[in-house]
Parts: C-alpha cells; sequence; structure tokens
C-alpha cells in the first residue's frame, strides 16, 4: 500500500510541474518555451506509424475519410442531394463577381511591406513550412511581386487552390 501511495504522489508532483511550467511560459509570453514544454509533456516522442495495422498512407486517409463520413452525414438524402445540386460550384458561383473594388481596398507594395513587419516570429511553420521569418528576411522584390499577386487574385475573384 505504501508503493502505491510514493507512485500516486511522484505522479501529482510530476503533474504540478509540468503545469507549472506551462503556467510559467504563458505568463512571460514565452511561446517557444511553452509549445517546448507542451511537446515534451502531451505529444508522443514517436508518431503513430499505424492505424487498425496499416501503415501506407493512402489506405490510412481512406479508412479516416470512411469514418468520417459514417460520422457526419445527413439526415435526409433526397434533402442532402438537393441542396448539393443548388449549391454545386459550378452552378451557385458561376455568375458571382463579389462587390466592386474601391481605392480603400488597394492592395500595394506599401501595405504588404506593413503586414509582412507586423507579423510576430517565432510562430509554427504553415502547411509547407514557410514562417514569419522567411517573408521578413526576403528579398525586398518579393514584396512587389506579393502585391502584384494579390492584386491579380482581388482583380479576377479566383483564389488558387493552394491557398486554400
Amino acid at each position: 500500500m505504501k508503493r502505491q501511495h510514493n507512485y500516486t504522489h511522484k505522479n501529482e508532483s510530476e503533474k504540478l510541474s509540468y503545469t507549472n511550467d506551462l503556467h510559467d511560459a504563458l505568463l512571460k509570453k514565452d511561446g517557444r518555451t511553452f509549445w517546448n514544454c507542451w511537446r515534451s509533456k502531451f505529444e508522443p516522442s514517436a508518431p503513430c506509424s499505424q492505424v487498425e495495422g496499416c501503415v501506407d498512407d493512402d489506405i490510412i486517409a481512406n479508412k479516416f475519410s470512411q469514418h468520417f463520413s459514417k460520422s457526419y452525414n445527413y439526415n435526409n438524402k433526397s434533402r442532402g442531394d438537393s441542396l448539393f445540386d443548388q449549391y454545386r460550384p459550378t452552378r451557385a458561383r458561376s455568375k458571382y463577381s463579389g462587390t466592386l473594388l474601391s481605392d480603400s481596398h488597394a492592395i500595394d507594395t506599401e501595405l504588404i511591406s506593413k503586414v509582412i513587419s507586423d507579423i510576430h516570429c517565432g510562430k509554427a511553420p504553415d502547411i509547407v513550412g514557410l514562417t514569419a521569418e522567411h517573408l521578413q528576411y526576403s528579398h525586398p522584390s518579393s514584396v512587389v511581386i506579393l502585391s502584384k499577386l494579390f492584386q491579380l487574385i482581388m482583380l479576377c475573384g479566383r483564389v488558387s487552390s493552394g491557398f486554400k
């Protein structure tokens, strides 16, 4: 019985320790320390390499898709099909053009430069690994290119599927 008590006391003190570490990092607004502490306590050291005995990424993705499509489905199939047909992108959005842009919506190099300079560093990268630091330390011509890109997106009214 004494052994069980010591084990429980040790677990409680470990939990209190990392809870305090997380709390201190938040109070100091130290994102890097917070996430390092979080990862060390809550994320497994070895990532999951199989799901239900499968190791193939495509099969695992299909298993997730099947599971969630069963979990989240419409209540009435005919109504679901009707709504899908009504709001299908080729039908519902074919004539959509959005509101007209005024001068207050102008996206110029000054605006892009200000936005990039205001981005906080030390944040998690995006899905392809791009961070705020990449933009802030890139060549100044990238701001010109980005402003032209955003102007074209606004002019055409289309966003590349890679941005979604």
